[in-house]
């Protein structure tokens, strides 16, 4: 009979759920395990109970979010945190389905599912092993306040594990493995040359791919980048939002510009990533994970959440990335980097230093060390 991983998240942004679903179709290629995989966002119909609702509209408002997890980083507010999360996510349905399924290990990538599935073994509800991935690249107080329930935990990098460290977390607990990424579509890219001639690039300019986040000061943005007349070919994606893509090429053929290349929702990030000079986005997880580990510096626009300002600072700060505030400041972040190549070539030697870690391979190789000696 196979052993059975529970991997869970709540539904907060991209990088929980992302994580999540890495780290189960890794699993899933080897078809060791029964795997499951629960988003505890689904669970709030069942509870109602005050706190549930409190917590379903505090993470479905990102504005409400923002400033509970900005304000509350500490460790008396991190138990109110963790009490309110018992208390509202607590219901029969949840528990019939984790005690149902009765997992040998719990892989977490968000703090509530480590709260939940801790207090179901305390409960006797079930007894499993945990490993909590936190996805953060910096470190918050959610994340390790029930740190004694905790078997292991996965960090996205050194700055993290030293800070656990010191919590009174001990050392052989914390493992910095990296955020899990979809390796698979990193490593298997297309020839630069054949990306380059798809896309009608010729590769003798610098090529700045900007990620927008479809938002009407994105196109602000790309014309203020526009009118400084810099000499570099732009790869702008505007996602799902079809009106923005219009209006960009619209505006392209208006002034008969032929160095922005515009492209609407894509499978073919990895590939665009890798043929570009430099990227231009918010400091959304997911992306800069992909960038540092295709070696790719950065400009950061600003974020929305408290976890892309905590992003932010980590990569300003190790010299991965530079930040701007508006459309002016990145047209002139974009002419300095053209003007002094040596800044982007900085980036570049600091970016090499990252040891590229394949997290749901070690995530994996640790699952079965933990169930051998179970």
């Amino acid at each position: 009979m196979k052993k059975r991983v529970l991997i869970g998240y709540a539904e907060c942004g991209s990088g929980h759920k992302s994580a999540s679903e890495y780290i189960k179709k890794y699993f899933d290629e080897f078809n060791k395990y029964e795997v499951m995989v629960i988003n505890l966002s689904d669970y709030y119909e069942y509870a109602s109970k005050m706190g549930s609702k409190f917590i379903k509209h505090t993470i479905k408002s990102e504005f409400l979010y923002n400033i509970f997890y900005g304000l509350f980083n500490n460790k008396l507010a991190s138990k109110g945190n963790y009490k309110l999360c018992i208390k509202s996510f607590d219901s029969k349905e949840l528990r019939d389905d984790i005690s149902r399924f009765n997992p040998d290990i719990v892989i977490s990538t968000h703090f509530y599912f480590s709260y939940m599935t801790a207090f179901y073994n305390k409960e006797k509800v079930i007894n499993s092993k945990i490993i909590t991935v936190i996805t953060d690249l910096l470190h918050h107080d959610w994340w390790t306040i029930n740190h004694k329930d905790i078997d292991y935990f996965v960090v996205s990098n050194d700055i993290v594990k030293n800070k656990l460290s010191k919590s009174n977390i001990p050392d052989d607990k914390i493992l910095s493995y990296g955020v899990p990424i979809h390796m698979e579509s990193l490593i298997n890219l297309d020839d630069k040359d054949f990306v380059l001639k798809k896309y009608s690039l010729t590769g003798n300019k610098p090529i700045y791919l900007f990620f927008s986040d479809g938002s009407d000061i994105s196109l602000e943005y790309l014309k203020t980048i526009l009118k400084k007349k810099l000499l570099i070919d732009i790869i702008f994606i505007t996602g799902k939002n079809k009106s923005l893509k219009l209006r960009c090429e619209n505006y392209l053929i208006k002034y008969n510009i032929k160095n922005v290349l515009v492209l609407g929702q894509t499978k073919d990030v990895y590939n665009l990533i890798n043929i570009s000079n430099l990227v231009i986005t918010k400091p959304t997880l997911n992306t800069l994970n992909d960038c540092m580990f295709m070696k790719k510096p950065c400009i950061l626009l600003p974020g929305v959440s408290v976890q892309d300002n905590y992003n932010s600072k980590y990569m300003t700060k190790n010299h991965y990335a530079v930040k701007v505030r508006g459309p002016k400041g990145l047209a002139r972040k974009i002419k300095i980097s053209l003007t002094y190549p040596f800044i982007i070539k900085s980036m570049i030697n600091k970016l090499n230093k990252i040891d590229t870690k394949d997290s749901c391979k070690k995530i994996y190789e640790l699952t079965n060390k933990i169930l051998k000696e179970k």
